[in-house]
């Protein structure tokens, strides 16, 4: 990826990879609600703490539904440094979510969850995605044309990002 400069997008499945008994008795937690944003931010993580951006830094992920939460989480994910030896990497979790991770808008019509992201990854890190066909595009497209944002950084979301990082 690193080589070839594109990104990879790292997508929830229908079946998850595992069983986390956490979920046994609720299947409600298993689907979009929690559970694939729970699996896909552990993966995420798996990389940052496996080295995989030390190792490879011009190597990037892309996270859908606002960064599967990993944006809000930087503060605590960078306070708690108790990480085995081996998997002690060189920077905080919040140095490669800003520089190796990629976020969508994707299903999440939050302006709140918006701003937050941008907050904390940067506008240049956030894209526009409607999660076609779970959510209706006209209300992603609503919710886009409503976000508290100057025309300048707006357009960078709504397709700038899009533009620079696919090579479009």
């Amino acid at each position: 990826m690193e080589r070839l400069g594109v990104t990879l997008y790292l997508h929830p499945a229908v079946i998850p990879a595992d069983n986390w008994r956490v979920f046994d008795g609720y299947p409600v937690l298993v689907g979009p609600s929690w559970g694939w944003t729970a699996t896909v931010g552990a993966h995420a993580l798996r990389l940052i703490y496996g080295g995989v951006f030390d190792a490879f830094p011009g190597a990037s992920v892309m996270l859908g539904h606002m960064g599967e939460l990993l944006p809000f989480q930087m503060a605590r994910l960078d306070s708690r440094p108790h990480v085995p030896e081996e998997q002690r990497v060189q920077h905080l979790p919040s140095h490669y979510l800003r520089n190796n991770v990629y976020v969508t808008t994707s299903g999440v019509m939050s302006h709140a969850a918006l701003l937050g992201a941008v907050h904390a990854v940067g506008v240049d890190r956030v894209l526009f995605s409607i999660d076609y066909p779970f959510e209706s595009s006209a209300e992603a497209v609503a919710f886009l044309r409503s976000a508290p944002y100057a025309p300048a950084d707006l357009a960078r979301i709504a397709h700038g990002n899009a533009e620079r990082i696919l090579g479009l």
